[in-house]
């Protein structure tokens, strides 16, 4: 068998991976419409390929192999089903004697990974579960099994170290799935991981002896020198872009900055650190035999996986280094583009579900983008110095490769990450090439290497002040919206095209041109047609976002965790780069108002609780405002009341937190079509308002409804909807109303 058909059957294993995204990851158990649609394609696309080439590809294979290429998808789908992760009989998730509320617990267990600290000042962890004690029933230890997701106070979390049995008491929890769409998946996050439930810990009760030492000594040596020469925030920044931010407690905030600004592969350990460490190695050992060039090289690599940890990045670089030291004891070049496939094919050979790791998606894309786009991107700019074309070409065409998957998973696109990696990379190679050899010099000796990082200051000082400035900028984060996975297949099949024919070679900027009205046409569809409503799952009142062809107003911001996590991800995902007007229902949001301003330019503030005229509009009982072709009533000021019509529906926003809403209600006769209402507690009374109104729909934002208060509800006619349960509600003219997810889990 020649190499092409190796190579085709490498593409039939990468297809056979990448076809179970149709129904989604992880997902153990697939219907049997799903495997149909799986199977048929998997049958159908081979010989469909064979017809379409054997007439223009000379060397096709005959049209048995296509039937062998068919059969290595299908046994790709079926390992990739059979490794995705599962709770054994004995996992610690069938602890919990309620499945949705915390237990208190006990946990004996090895600690997996070293901590990190989370967006709420915690430190996290995984844990490798032995034994657990529920303490509501005063139970023995009882022997489980699994992996758990471990949250604790930054004080309680010292000196702890891979490998150590830790005892921990807090609250064991099973994760839930996301309230609103664009949110973090957490639950689907633990079950890529293997892991099925969370603990929140409270406290350390017991920490097993250890001694600090292997891989973790000497990161920590590195870390601890990088940090002593140059403080702790720019140590810890070094450290990452030397090390990889997985293995570094990076914190979130730069760690965030350096994303949002298309620089995160600078802070993750990548091809580009293993090219340098090879430089340096055959820099070194020029004058050595070929076979000791191979042998120092494989300890460096290994040594450099140690210290960042197994990534698959890193491990798919290293694989490609050790296959060019191989080259160099043949004394044969080294086919690049097949070295990285072949370390692909390796690694998910090694591990499947890495096909949907994001970061392996990206280092392979970036990698792909430097062997087939950059050359031609050179050739292209031959009127400047090789140097600089070559520093242009690279970011330009990792950003071709890259970008659209950027956009389908986070809905946003930066224009300033192209010039931006393009003025960084001196300071970043510098850094890089300085970093390791520090690095190297604190392992041997601290006091050298720690005066030769000290050059390192001032180089990362204009990195990370220039990337501070960046989010300041118009269009450093430009919502693109969601992209449809049909969209993004079409355009990786256009730079596909373009990288294979050579006709479209030639025609590239009409390709260029069609990627980007398919990115564009859908946001000014959007933009003329879109009219919408949507109520968002908030930690205290539910925020509600109106979409009226490009226009968007939100009643109500919430607090700033609630921007972070759910407003903002949401707009994103909408495509929304302004807001036209904000509805303030709280007097104390103004840091969160702050804060979304700071990501979304807002127009116009109206705030019920200001009485600064300069600053927001501030509303009276009684008063009319004109919102989005709306016009919305004030009802009552303290406590908030708003009508307003869209589409023929009127709408009534109750937010009853103080008993006078019962007084600010009496007056109100208004039919209403749909009620929403946020409050603490949903009383008996309240449901005979609701039954004497009889609105269309009823949605509620409430922490508790008791059950037989549900039972009520459920006897009335019109539809209700509690967003505690149901997650996102929203509402379109022609479409009516409907919870936005359905994979929410139903309350026992």
């Amino acid at each position: 068998m020649n190499r092409f058909r190796y190579l085709i059957l490498i593409l039939a294993y990468f297809g056979g991976l990448l076809i179970t995204g149709l129904w989604g990851f992880p997902n153990p158990n697939p219907s049997w419409q799903q495997w149909t649609i799986v199977i048929f394609l998997i049958l159908v696309i081979p010989p469909s390929v064979f017809i379409l080439l054997r007439n223009r590809w000379r060397r096709c294979p005959q049209l048995r192999f296509w039937f062998m290429v068919s059969l290595v998808a299908l046994l790709a789908v079926f390992y990739f089903q059979w490794r995705i992760p599962s709770p054994h009989a004995t996992d610690i998730s069938y602890s919990l004697q309620d499945s949705f509320r915390p237990q208190k617990v006990q946990v004996l267990g090895k600690l997996l990974s070293e901590p990190r600290l989370t967006n709420n000042e915690r430190k996290k962890f995984w844990l490798k579960v032995q034994r657990v004690k529920l303490l509501r029933d005063n139970q023995d230890f009882q022997s489980v099994t699994g992996k758990v997701y471990v949250t604790l106070p930054i004080n309680e979390v010292n000196l702890i170290y891979p490998g150590q049995i830790l005892m921990i008491e807090g609250n064991l929890y099973n994760p839930r799935s996301p309230k609103n769409p664009g949110a973090f998946d957490f639950k689907k996050y633990l079950a890529k991981q293997g892991a099925f439930s969370g603990l929140k810990g409270e406290k350390i009760i017991f920490t097993g002896d250890k001694n600090f030492w292997g891989w973790t000594n000497l990161r920590h040596r590195i870390i601890q020198g990088f940090t002593q020469s140059l403080g702790d925030e720019n140590g810890l920044v070094i450290s990452s872009i030397i090390l990889g931010r997985r293995a570094v407690d990076l914190p979130p905030d730069i760690r965030d900055l350096f994303v949002n600004i298309g620089l995160s592969h600078v802070l993750a350990a990548s091809g580009f650190h293993v090219a340098l460490l090879l430089g340096i190695v055959f820099w070194i050992t020029q004058s050595l035999s070929p076979f000791k060039k191979l042998t120092i090289g494989i300890i460096i690599l290994i040594i450099y996986v140690g210290l960042t940890g197994i990534q698959p990045s890193i491990l798919r670089a290293t694989l490609m280094g050790v296959a060019i030291l191989i080259g160099q004891i043949l004394d044969r070049k080294t086919n690049a583009l097949g070295s990285l496939l072949l370390s692909g094919f390796l690694l998910l050979i090694f591990n499947p579900l890495w096909i949907w790791d994001l970061g392996f998606q990206l280092s392979f894309l970036a990698t792909f983008a430097l062997l087939v786009t950059s050359p031609f991107i050179e050739a292209k700019l031959d009127f400047l110095p090789p140097k600089i074309s070559s520093m242009v070409a690279v970011p330009v065409a990792v950003s071709i490769w890259t970008s659209p998957l950027i956009m389908y998973v986070f809905h946003t696109f930066s224009f300033y990450i192209i010039p931006f990696n393009i003025l960084a990379t001196p300071l970043i190679m510098f850094l890089v090439i300085g970093g390791i050899i520090s690095a190297i010099f604190i392992l041997i000796s601290p006091t050298i290497g720690i005066e030769i990082a000290k050059i390192l200051f001032w180089p990362l000082e204009i990195l990370l002040e220039s990337a501070q400035q960046i989010p300041q900028l118009k269009l450093s984060a430009f919502a693109v919206g969601q992209i449809s996975l049909g969209i993004l297949i079409i355009i990786y099949g256009i730079l596909i095209t373009i990288w294979l024919n050579k006709t479209w070679q030639k025609r590239w900027k009409l390709g260029g041109l069609i990627i980007i009205l398919l990115i564009v046409i859908p946001i000014l569809y959007k933009n003329l047609t879109l009219f919408k409503i949507t109520i968002l799952n908030a930690e205290d009142s539910p925020i509600l976002v109106m979409q009226n062809r490009g226009n968007a107003t939100v009643m109500n911001i919430g607090n700033e965790s609630d921007i972070k996590y759910t407003l903002l991800p949401f707009l994103y995902q909408q495509g929304i780069n302004n807001i036209k007007t904000v509805i303030l229902i709280d007097n104390e949001n103004k840091a969160a108002l702050s804060l979304l301003n700071s990501k979304i330019k807002i127009h116009h503030t109206i705030d019920p609780f200001n009485n600064k005229q300069n600053t927001a509009d501030t509303i009276r009982s009684q008063t009319q405002l004109s919102v989005n072709s709306s016009n919305i009533k004030v009802i009552n000021q303290f406590p908030l009341i708003l009508t307003w019509k869209s589409k023929n529906k009127t709408w009534l926003w109750i937010n009853s937190e103080t008993q006078e809403i019962n007084l600010a209600l009496q007056n109100y006769q208004s039919y209403s079509n749909i009620i929403v209402w946020s409050g603490q507690k949903l009383s008996s009374n309240w449901v005979k308002w609701f039954q004497k109104n009889q609105p269309n729909a009823l949605i509620i934002s409430s922490n508790h409804i008791s059950k037989f208060i549900q039972e009520d509800l459920t006897k009335q006619n019109f539809q209700w909807y509690w967003i505690q349960k149901h997650g996102a509600i929203q509402w379109i003219p022609k479409q009516g109303i409907k919870p936005l997810l359905n994979n929410q889990e139903e309350e026992g």
